[in-house]
């Protein structure tokens, strides 16, 4: 019996939500849509690319608006029951309050899971093709992503430094190569390049048209020309130049391999780690609004569709106005990074018991 009540209370959440997931992403969609459409016109883009540019966006909506459509669905849910007299007769059936509501905290814990999927897989990559599509087909921004340097430095091992007049992470090249290579403080080689190309498959750059200097035990030195020469060097392009942070466009691993580089490096790395810590959190949104809606439902004691979708839309786009600010105030270290990414989540949990114990549901 219990198996058969909770079944027929989590198939009353499934149906709002997927409607309600459906509306919100179109809004975003149109949103966005009418936000860009001023460049592709001015950039003479056709209507394919732009369809390309909604469609790599799609993982990216969804995994936003998926709490706002856990609210939809809780509100209607609970809101259809009490309309029917589902609830009161479960009361009445000797059913506790808040076991009626478990059974939408537990499918909003699955959307929660399916969004960190969602996340954590297809949604990055897909929004860096999108913002790749606009910024660099339609705008002509080739270095968006800032991962052009001139008079590039940087460290290739323990006694290894390379200097490089222009370094392009975009396409893994350097020109005006310089390597120095040193054994015990004592420089022993000298590498001097026109150009160098980084080699994936042999994990090492290529260097082309230098020359090559070695030093002896006795500081004799021998000189060599080439034309190309496969070098020590093997440190990739990404761990030489890291491009500017795309918070939609990165997942969880790739951010701790980002905060690795900034440790080593002893650079800035507020915004990364807050960000890290508000992906992980991120789930937990679904079983927040879940409990919000439970406890305006049981508050208000009435629920219609055209009050729910409302209360979604103003109440979802608050929370993520919340989660924005808490975020901003972890960038500029406000707050800890930990405190900045579970905050908002933790708060609306916090304000959702607090109002079902108002209502005496728990």
């Amino acid at each position: 019996m219990n198996k058969i009540f909770y079944r027929y209370i989590a198939r009353n959440f499934w149906g709002p939500f997927g409607f309600g997931l459906a509306v919100f992403c179109l809004l975003l969609l149109f949103g966005s849509l009418f936000d860009k459409l001023n460049f592709f016109m001015k950039g003479g883009s056709d209507g394919w690319l732009l369809a390309r540019y909604m469609f790599y966006q799609a993982p990216y909506f969804a995994v936003k608006m998926a709490p706002l459509a856990t609210l939809l669905a809780a509100l209607s849910a609970l809101g259809g029951m009490m309309a029917r007299g589902e609830w009161k007769a479960g009361l009445a059936g000797g059913w506790k309050p808040f076991d009626m509501i478990k059974p939408l905290l537990v499918c909003a814990a699955l959307v929660g899971a399916g969004q960190f999927l969602l996340q954590e897989t297809a949604a990055p990559g897909m929004y860096m093709r999108a913002e790749n599509l606009f910024e660099e087909r339609v705008r002509g921004r080739d270095d968006w992503q800032r991962l052009v340097r001139r008079d590039a430095v940087f460290s290739a091992g323990p006694e290894t430094f390379v200097s490089a007049v222009l370094f392009d992470g975009r396409t893994g090249e350097m020109q005006g190569v310089v390597a120095g290579f040193y054994r015990g403080g004592r420089l022993w080689r000298e590498v001097n390049a026109s150009s160098a190309a980084w080699n994936s498959g042999a994990g090492r750059w290529d260097l082309y048209g230098g020359t090559l200097l070695e030093y002896g035990p006795g500081g004799e030195p021998a000189f060599a020309r080439f034309k190309t020469l496969r070098s020590e060097l093997a440190v990739p392009p990404g761990n030489i130049v890291l491009g500017k942070l795309v918070p939609d466009g990165i997942s969880i691993f790739d951010l701790s391999r980002r905060l690795r580089l900034l440790e080593a490096a002893g650079s800035p790395s507020a915004e990364e780690r807050t960000l890290f810590w508000a992906k992980l959190a991120a789930p937990l949104a679904n079983p927040a609004m879940a409990l919000i809606g439970a406890a305006m439902v049981l508050l208000s004691g009435k629920s219609s569709r055209y009050m729910n979708f409302g209360l979604s839309v103003g109440l979802g786009f608050f929370f993520w106005a919340v989660i924005i600010m808490a975020q901003e105030a972890g960038n500029s270290e406000l707050l800890p990074p930990l405190a900045a990414g579970f905050a908002p989540a933790l708060f609306f949990a916090a304000a959702s018991l607090w109002g079902l114990r108002r209502s005496r549901s728990i």
